[in-house]
């Protein structure tokens, strides 16, 4: 277990406690498609190792579980917030990486999880959208502007009854 001076374990403290030799084995244990990104997570590793934390003023907590069984199970990565006693989960793939190191990381993980399978579900993660935070930002301003052309009428939208209606039709060959 991971010593710390409060009760609770941040990302920044699990990062600091793992070398990437170690991560790299979980990450390709885990995600073994991912070899061919291995420079790049080594960067986003280095790069957190060097940052500061940003205060987590949400409380958000960071929780990984495994979804499904056998061949189609997955690990769903996510940020979890209580607010009035009521838990609410958000993807956290576009949230900047100081802003990650700041989250503490779900008891229940600590005692289920290496440090190293952690950081290399968490580095799946939040490299989803890119191996940069320049890029990740990128990729996030594409989608904002894409929801305000649909905001504004610029995007014609077909209703989902409309979708799910043609493609019964084509399934009963119509």
């Amino acid at each position: 277990m991971l010593k710390t001076k409060t009760n609770r374990v941040l990302s920044k403290d699990i990062v600091k406690a793992c070398n990437f030799r170690n991560v790299k084995e979980a990450l390709l244990r885990l995600y073994p498609d991912q070899k061919k990104n291995i420079k790049g997570y080594k960067y986003v590793f280095q790069t957190l190792r060097l940052m500061k934390p940003r205060y987590n003023k949400e409380g958000m907590i960071i929780d990984i579980r495994k979804v499904g069984r056998s061949r189609n199970a997955y690990f769903s990565v996510s940020g979890v917030c209580r607010e009035k006693g009521i838990k609410q989960s958000f993807g956290i793939e576009y949230m900047p990486w100081s802003k990650w190191l700041g989250c503490e990381v779900d008891k229940q993980i600590l005692k289920k999880m290496t440090k190293d399978e952690i950081v290399a579900h968490c580095l799946w993660e939040m490299t989803f959208m890119g191996f940069t935070q320049n890029k990740i930002r990128r990729e996030l301003n594409v989608l904002k502007r894409r929801v305000r052309d649909i905001k504004e009428g610029k995007v014609k939208t077909i209703p989902f009854e409309e979708v799910m209606k043609k493609l019964e039709d084509k399934i009963k060959g119509k």
